[in-house]
């Protein structure tokens, strides 16, 4: 592939669209985290569609599959009634429409405003694909149920964003027809300091020592699915020192890091993935995070150097790379 290598870097941005699911086991957080009725969270989504859109961005929306449903529909076979007595979740999602839970709307202004996105599969029910706890029959459920979905929607996805990045049964993947997944980022050394570590990461957050790790398309045609590395997270810093230095008017300081990532992926030809939840976006300063990253990100574009993609497509160029088919970009 080393004669295929691209002429430009690659941004990519993949963002998990779960509302109330990806907290489904964790009540109190749940609770504390979320608006009732999801209202909060939708706007996010909006506001992350207008900033997209601003800089012309192309992102892959990673969604739950209930999220297609209208209301609970009492399947015969409800992975969900697993959870009764468990989870208070339950009681919120079975028979039910709480709009915490099911989203068409939300599914449908992606659908009339995403000609540029891409959607992805982030789980049926946002079980994690453990090949411990799950069985390749419940996975194989979890993927035909979401497809279901999202065919009679037009969605015929090629991408996987596993629930908390447990990447599980990727043959099963395959074989439903999946080429790509985002696989969990590579951690700076000194991030895993058993002391301190977690000190380390907040100053290098802060003061923009690094870099968020980039990656050759080279590195990344695995098999059997395409590992689409994350690089960072948006939000991967601690909530009361990012409110700390929104007050002290310093919002946009660790952002300076990611921009670094995007210099350098822009610089070495290498792609940057940086991943987020909508719902984490939360006050017009964490928008306004965004727009700093994504200006950066535009100003690359605009100069030749860098392409926004989404994850099917480049997953699509290393494999046409690969195999001789085709050439990057």
């Amino acid at each position: 592939m080393s004669d295929t290598l691209p002429q430009v870097g690659y941004f990519l941005l993949s963002l998990d669209t779960e509302l109330g699911w990806g907290y489904y086991d964790k009540d109190r957080a749940r609770a504390r985290k979320f608006s009732p009725d999801g209202s909060r969270e939708r706007r996010s989504i909006e506001r992350l569609l207008d900033v997209l859109d601003e800089f012309h961005i192309t992102a892959t929306w990673a969604l739950v599959g209930h999220l297609f449903y209208e209301r609970c529909v009492r399947c015969e076979i409800c992975p969900i009634l697993a959870w009764k007595g468990k989870y208070e979740s339950f009681a919120q999602i079975y028979d039910s429409d709480a709009p915490l839970w099911y989203a068409p709307d939300a599914v449908n202004l992606l659908l009339t405003r995403g000609a540029r996105h891409e959607i992805a599969f982030h789980g049926y029910t946002h079980e994690v694909f453990d090949e411990k706890t799950m069985s390749a029959e419940r996975a194989r459920l979890e993927i035909d149920e979401w497809l279901r979905l999202s065919r009679e929607r037009g969605i015929f996805p090629h991408a996987v964003v596993f629930p908390r990045d447990r990447a599980g049964h990727l043959e099963v993947f395959k074989s439903a027809g999946f080429l790509c997944y985002r696989g969990r980022a590579t951690m700076p050394a000194f991030y895993r300091t058993r002391y301190g570590g977690r000190l380390l990461k907040a100053l290098d957050q802060i003061l923009a020592v690094s870099a968020p790790p980039v990656y050759s398309p080279d590195e990344l045609a695995t098999v059997p699915l395409v590992d689409l590395k994350a690089s960072q997270e948006f939000f991967e810093f601690n909530r009361r020192l990012e409110l700390m230095l929104d007050a002290l008017n310093l919002d946009t300081l660790r952002i300076r890091r990611m921009v670094k990532g995007v210099r350098r992926a822009a610089k070495e030809k290498k792609i940057l993935h940086i991943c987020a939840h909508p719902w984490e976006f939360r006050t017009d300063r964490d928008i306004e995070k965004l727009r700093f990253l994504l200006g950066h990100v535009a100003d690359e574009v605009a100069a030749g150097s860098l392409v926004s993609i989404g994850m099917t497509d480049m997953a699509n160029r290393i494999l046409s790379a690969a195999d001789g088919t085709g050439t990057l970009p």
